[in-house]
């Protein structure tokens, strides 16, 4: 797994650092914090299509041709951001990640899981391996940004992405796993996808949208975009060290345990936003987050309905169209409702659908 671990970790350290650069320094790039949560979202909205279209094809050329074409498309769109100052190019940019982003994603599954009997253990090293680097990148890019402007600091991320293009290249080949004989098709969704649409739309939506406004009122030692870094880095930290445990104990004893008792801290953690304990809040949820990345996978494996690719294809399409609309919808709702009823409502959705989706048979 340290090849397919590098590729996404490393493809994706430009995304990753625009959700704590964007909305802090968007006047910089030319845009108004409204065009900040189209931008944050449309690459969501493009893997709503990209999910299945990529699993449609990958079971058709393989996941090392996806790797190969996705390193390649993640470096041009890292380095389009800090090139070009207008909105279009970053549309396009956003684009291109969408699609990049979503052949990642299944390819590095499917390396993981193509030893099924340990698909938590491989899945949480795969984990881990992204969250080293989306934490050194986070840090590392905040004080690139302090130090030489918030446009610059993807330039140099463009140039280090292309190690995961080198790392894709030399990556072994699968053998292929069997063709559905139907067509392209989106997704219906079970309770799996319903529980992935409102952690989307709350906590990779609404919450990383504001997270660094909320910061930016409750942390006045360090810089806002610092703050928001560091907090952004402990989640993928906690996929360090708890990915590879929590995969195997999900292979031992079953990932849905786990997660119930995740999901009830996840709520928590909004609940404590409600009542205006920001930073305490926001690292119980950025922590749990981080669990589900490790015990989502093996869940819907366990739940074995169709091929790995298209299986996995179907949860993250839901999973992306909840973290679509929030940040479509985070800067009305920051300017117009008030912190405390906006999380409440945050945390009662996530509360019903942790009952409906994880704990109720």
């Amino acid at each position: 797994m340290a090849l397919p671990g590098i590729v996404i970790a490393v493809g994706m350290i430009g995304d990753t650092l625009l959700y704590a650069v964007l909305p802090l320094y968007h006047e910089q790039f030319g845009l108004s914090l409204a065009m900040v949560g189209v931008l944050l979202s449309l690459n969501r909205w493009i893997r709503l299509l990209a999910n299945s279209a990529v699993a449609h094809l990958g079971e058709r050329i393989g996941p090392h041709a996806l790797m190969i074409a996705a390193a390649l498309g993640s470096a041009v769109s890292t380095t389009l951001y800090g090139l070009v100052e207008d909105a279009a190019v970053q549309v396009f940019a956003r684009i291109l990640w969408g699609i990049s982003y979503a052949s990642l994603n299944l390819a590095t599954l499917a390396y993981a899981v193509s030893d099924r009997a340990n698909a938590g253990k491989r899945v949480g090293a795969s984990r881990a391996a992204i969250g080293l680097v989306q934490a050194m990148s986070l840090v590392g890019g905040a004080w690139i940004v302090l130090e030489l402007g918030p446009r610059h600091v993807f330039l140099i991320f463009g140039a280090l992405t292309l190690v995961s293009f080198a790392a894709a290249i030399v990556l072994p080949r699968l053998p292929p796993e069997p063709v559905a004989k139907k067509g392209f098709k989106l997704p219906v969704p079970h309770r799996l996808e319903i529980w992935g649409f409102v952690m989307g739309f709350s906590g990779d939506g609404v919450f990383l949208l504001t997270l660094a406004f909320l910061m930016k009122d409750s942390i006045t030692s360090v810089a806002a975009v610092m703050a928001t870094a560091m907090l952004l880095a402990l989640r993928w930290l906690v996929e360090v060290t708890t990915g590879p445990i929590g995969g195997w104990i999900g292979d031992r004893f079953g990932a849905r345990r786990i997660s119930i008792l995740n999901a009830a801290l996840l709520v928590s953690g909004f609940v404590l936003i409600a009542a205006d304990h920001e930073v305490l809040g926001a690292l119980m949820i950025v922590t749990t987050r981080g669990m589900f990345n490790t015990l989502i996978p093996v869940l819907v494996i366990e739940r074995g309905h169709g091929t790995v690719l298209s299986s996995q294809a179907s949860y993250s399409t839901w999973r992306d169209f909840g973290a679509a609309v929030g940040p479509l919808s985070a800067p009305w709702l920051f300017l117009n409702v008030p912190q405390t009823p906006l999380y409440l409502a945050l945390s009662l959705a996530l509360g019903a659908a942790a009952w409906f989706c994880l704990a109720r048979r």
